[in-house]
């Protein structure tokens, strides 16, 4: 596959080379129309300005860009936050860019001033990865596994997060477990639910297929979900393991208007240690993911990068902390029936 060119916008575009140039890094001397003009032919090209080429004949922006797919909720506020505090202790701003669905990222990254990205978006093809390398940008990804030129990743171990539910779940007497997945295409989605299954087939106690639900990372789709289960009669799980924290305290709010109490009569065990489960009743047990950490980490890879660092994969563990939400089930442990 070929890169695309400057010559290769300025051609399709109808325009010069000097025209793409300062519509792609928006300067004034072009006119608005020309320059979204220019900005759609790129687009449609996935062209992505090669940086390290442009860093040859200007400054530094000093700028870092954060593309996420929201900013609802405390997560990507906490996290934002982290690589905030980050950035100005290395003299740059966080500029944070809403990354739409239906958008392909590369677009997204047309024409922006910054020295390096940091991505939580998982819809990214192939094509696109390539494309991206190409460029040369450098850029860290914390839900991709990608390595390799001026591209890092810095993730969670999120298979090992599930496969620690489902182990701890078991170890409690818990057999017929509940996954409240997360959001389709999501890394950690996968992963958890792909680690939690795998603890739970070499267990001998395979997940049914109505006791995966959908979460979406969000309390209010976990309640509902939880809620429509139960109306539909289907026999009480043993536990729960929620792909998020958020999505085990809407599962525990269905529950307990249904009159099923957590965890005397089911366990949850939640992941991120949202800073809601140490205040409700009872208190989540979950798996601490340090989502803090996973900020600092991937804005320190992004200046290593900058520095003309290579690309690499950086993992972090998580911790289960325990609370009250899980109990032992000794009638489980031996193979019982539930009343």
């Amino acid at each position: 596959m070929s890169k695309i060119t400057i010559k290769d916008v300025a051609r399709e575009a109808g325009v010069s080379i000097a025209t793409v140039s300062n519509a792609l890094n928006g300067s004034d001397v072009v006119q608005p129309k020309t320059r979204d003009h220019v900005l759609e032919v790129a687009r449609k090209l996935n062209y992505i300005p090669n940086v390290n080429g442009r860093q040859l004949r200007t400054a530094q922006t000093h700028n870092i860009g954060l593309f996420v797919p929201s900013m609802t909720g405390s997560y990507y506020g906490n996290m934002a936050d982290s690589i905030h505090y980050l950035c100005k202790k290395y003299g740059y701003e966080l500029h944070i860019f809403i990354v739409d669905e239906d958008k392909p990222l590369l677009a997204s990254l047309q024409g922006q001033s910054i020295d390096g990205a940091i991505i939580l978006f998982g819809m990214l093809s192939e094509q696109e990865k390539q494309q991206l390398m190409q460029s040369r940008l450098p850029t860290v990804f914390m839900d991709q596994e990608i390595a390799g030129n001026s591209i890092s990743s810095v993730i969670y171990e999120s298979s090992q997060h599930g496969r620690m539910a489902a182990e701890y779940l078991l170890g409690l007497g818990h057999r017929d477990l509940m996954h409240v997945f997360g959001v389709p295409h999501n890394y950690d989605s996968i992963q958890r639910l792909a680690g939690f299954e795998a603890a739970l087939r070499e267990a001998g106690a395979p997940l049914r297929e109505e006791n995966v639900i959908s979460g979406r990372f969000e309390q209010a789709a976990a309640y509902r979900s939880m809620h429509r289960y139960l109306q539909e009669g289907h026999r009480l799980p043993d536990a729960v393991f929620a792909a998020n924290d958020l999505s085990a305290l809407g599962c525990i709010k269905a529950l307990q208007e249904h009159g099923i109490r957590v965890p005397e009569d089911i366990s949850i065990i939640g992941c991120d240690d949202h800073l809601l489960s140490r205040y409700v009743t009872p208190g989540l047990t979950t798996i601490r993911t340090h989502m803090e950490e996973l900020g600092v980490e991937a804005g320190k890879e992004v200046f290593r990068l900058i520095g003309g660092g290579q690309g690499k994969i950086t993992r972090l563990p998580g911790d289960i902390i325990v609370r009250q939400t899980c109990c032992f089930r000794p009638m489980a442990a031996k193979g019982e029936d539930k009343p």
